[in-house]
């Protein structure tokens, strides 16, 4: 897939965990210095109210991290949420409008207005791999490893192209893995009524 990308015309090396080069008119910055590092709450399944208006998201992952709703919020603006804790720790999110976060949740506020929160998204998504510490529910990315995790910081044009490159890529191939999920979920099922047809009906 590389070959399909246009080089730049020198690299320098850098020397950090998953970001060994990167172009030479690139810079680098850690995480702490870009957002403010914040924790979800405690909230417990027993607090969740069939009913409720806002979403409460956790550790999971499946249905966009959400684990339920209830009828008050404690956030209200755009953040990065990630796992903390688990088999999905450093699994990153973008969260707008009013929500809440479990206690298994850290939270990227920005600092300033200007930060392209989905540049920082992306670049999440490909570096907390190398950030997760083994631990004995799966994996752990606390608030003050990831205040240290750094990324790269080309410029703000180079940013949004990059994004708008990177959403138009991965929509393509989100695309191609849901007909793949619902191909695999149609062959389950022939495979089953195969079986109950043979089991039940025998072979003639």
């Amino acid at each position: 897939m590389s070959s399909n990308y246009q080089p730049y015309s020198s690299y320098k090396n850098i020397g950090v965990l998953g970001l060994e080069k990167l172009p030479s008119d690139w810079n680098l910055k850690r995480i702490k210095y870009l957002f403010d590092l914040g924790r979800g709450r405690v909230i417990s399944e027993q607090e969740l109210e069939e009913n409720g208006k806002y979403p409460v998201y956790s550790s999971q992952t499946k249905n966009n991290g959400c684990l339920g709703y209830i009828d008050s919020y404690d956030f209200d603006y755009e953040q990065i949420t990630w796992t903390t804790d688990g088999a999905n720790a450093g699994t990153v999110f973008l969260r707008e409008g009013k929500y809440n976060c479990t206690n298994v949740c850290g939270t990227l506020q920005p600092k300033t207005d200007d930060i392209n929160m989905s540049f920082v998204l992306y670049c999440l998504e490909y570096v907390t791999q190398f950030h997760k510490r083994p631990d004995t529910n799966g994996a752990k990315i606390m608030n003050n490893e990831m205040a240290e995790i750094s990324i790269p910081q080309p410029a703000i044009y180079v940013r949004k192209k990059i994004v708008d490159f990177l959403d138009h890529e991965t929509a393509k191939i989100d695309t191609l893995i849901e007909k793949q999920q619902q191909l695999i979920k149609l062959l389950k099922e022939k495979r089953q009524a195969v079986i109950s047809h043979a089991v039940t009906k025998g072979l003639n």
